[in-house]
């Protein structure tokens, strides 16, 4: 677990670091700067700059992180490195430990400048704002940024590009486009929300000292995985059975989304289910039992409404299963209403809900009723996995409202519902009503493609089948997902992916 931090955050861990713990201010400042400065020496011998000597600017502000900055124009002058300081802002306002940088870099005889002179770089140090902006830029700093953004030179941002908002990623006007961010002691937010982390480039985290020590009781409010996915994975029995490895009750399709059924039942087979019974029209059986002959089925004759016997074989089968999973290409017909109601009743099992299982929830107050009992009565088992305008449906929400605060509308969702929420978007984000947040932070673009939702529902429910806790299930599973999909793209060039090829990729993990 790695965790993702806010300025806020940030700066009381800091502060909790020099006060309690007792490492003085500038020793954290120096080695701030010592931990750029050996990117900065890497970076030059990667660029091939005769014996990694090279040309750099650093342009600093007057907070903290102009204080690295100007500690890191010392450091690379004292090794031989062509290296010239511009200083940005009213040099009276500058911090205490800024204005110790500023003293000791004039008694080695380096006077800042105080605009970007007209010269050829390799490396252009950004140390402009670092975590503590919090407004749109403008004057000179702005003039500063955009001079960084057209140079010809190696981009290297201290701990944020300057101009992204540390909490959010937001872009406050203008920002350094960095080919590299030497984040400090803890990664931060925006670092890896959109559209910050497409300014960040390769992040590289710095340890100068201030270490989970510094938390102090009050653990960050966000984190994320940055391992290999073959943790996320249940550990299997060597002498287990289909059945040891789960059964699911999966309730997706119709007559018009066979492959909706299809996706999310052979993703849970490649997940380690053991056996999936799929709930579907009898219209689309032998398409279904043709192309994934290793499912069991129920089939129901109309959309219109389940007959008794076709509602007693299905609360027969929900007592066989150990998991269900709802939505996927379902439609919001009548007998999938019914079907919703029935799950949702259910309470002993876990249960994912997605697609149109959702939308049949946001507009069925007897089911939202139904939901919130059971959420009221058993530790909470039941996993929504919407998109944004999903996710604007549930909340009764503009879905523009929602992207806005991605992060603050799947906490309020979780809260309203009781549910763990595996809200999806660029970044998908998991939570419940309290405690951390999850941020999947693996995936990519290409898996913006139809059906890939269902291979997320298919892959959960294979989790939860096998004995995962369902929040761990949630957050695996997405990790999962994307991990596969990145997989699936590193094997297909340019072109894009199909949902199909996102579930093959599990078996590459």
């Amino acid at each position: 677990m790695e965790y993702l931090v806010t300025g806020k955050e940030m700066r009381a861990y800091d502060n909790y670091t020099i006060e309690h713990i007792g490492i003085p201010a500038l020793v954290l400042m120096e080695r701030a700067a010592l931990e750029t400065v050996r990117c900065i020496r890497e970076a030059l011998f990667y660029l091939n700059v005769q014996k990694g000597k090279g040309r750099v600017l650093c342009v600093c502000g007057t907070g903290n992180n102009g204080g690295d900055g100007l500690c890191v124009a010392r450091l690379l002058a004292d090794l031989g490195t062509d290296v010239d300081t511009v200083l940005i802002g009213n040099t009276q306002k500058a911090g205490k430990e800024t204005k110790v940088q500023l003293s000791i870099l004039e008694k080695y005889g380096v006077r800042p400048l105080n605009e970007i002179p007209d010269n050829t770089y390799d490396i252009i140090v950004d140390a402009l704002f670092g975590t503590g902006l919090s407004r749109e830029v403008t004057g000179a700093y702005k003039e500063a940024i955009e001079a960084i953004n057209a140079r010809k030179a190696y981009r290297i941002s201290i701990d944020m590009p300057s101009g992204i908002d540390a909490d959010t990623g937001a872009v406050l006007g203008t920002a350094v486009k960095a080919e590299e961010t030497v984040t400090l002691a803890f990664r931060k937010r925006g670092l890896y929300l959109y559209p910050g982390c497409l300014y960040a480039g390769k992040i590289r985290l710095a340890d100068i000292g201030i270490t989970r020590k510094s938390i102090c009781g009050t653990p960050p409010g966000m984190y994320t995985r940055l391992d290999g996915a073959g943790d996320a994975f249940p550990k299997r029995k060597p002498d287990g059975n289909k059945g040891t490895f789960g059964k699911i009750l999966l309730i997706a399709g119709s007559e018009k989304m066979a492959g909706a059924a299809l996706l999310a039942g052979y993703s849970a087979y490649k997940a380690g289910a053991g056996m999936v019974k799929l709930v579907i029209p009898k219209k689309i059986r032998e398409t279904v039992q043709k192309k994934l002959p290793e499912a069991l089925v129920q089939t129901y004759e109309s959309s219109e409404g389940l007959m008794p016997e076709e509602e007693k074989e299905f609360l027969d089968n929900l007592e066989w299963a150990q998991t269900a999973a709802i939505g996927p290409g379902l439609s919001v017909c009548e007998s999938a209403r019914r079907f919703v109601r029935l799950v949702t009743a259910q309470k002993s099992k876990p249960l994912v809900m997605d697609a149109d299982a959702l939308n049949i929830l946001a507009m069925d107050e007897e089911i939202q009723k139904l939901l919130k009992q059971r959420n009221e009565e058993t530790e909470s088992n039941v996993i929504l996995t919407p998109h944004m305008g999903e996710l604007a449906r549930l909340l009764g929400m503009q879905t523009a409202k929602v992207v806005a605060d991605e992060p603050g509308c799947v906490r309020e969702a979780a809260k309203q519902t009781g549910c763990i929420v595996a809200g999806k978007s660029a970044r998908t984000y998991v939570c419940e009503a309290d405690g951390g947040m999850f941020l999947n932070t693996a995936g990519n673009s290409k898996m913006a493609t139809a059906g890939s939702g269902d291979v997320l529902t298919g892959i959960i429910a294979a989790l939860l089948a096998q004995g995962m806790p369902p929040r761990m299930a949630a957050e695996n599973g997405v990790f999962l997902h994307a991990c596969a999909g990145d997989a699936a793209a590193g094997q297909t060039g340019n072109a894009g992916l199909t949902a199909s090829e996102i579930a093959k990729g599990l078996k590459l993990l």
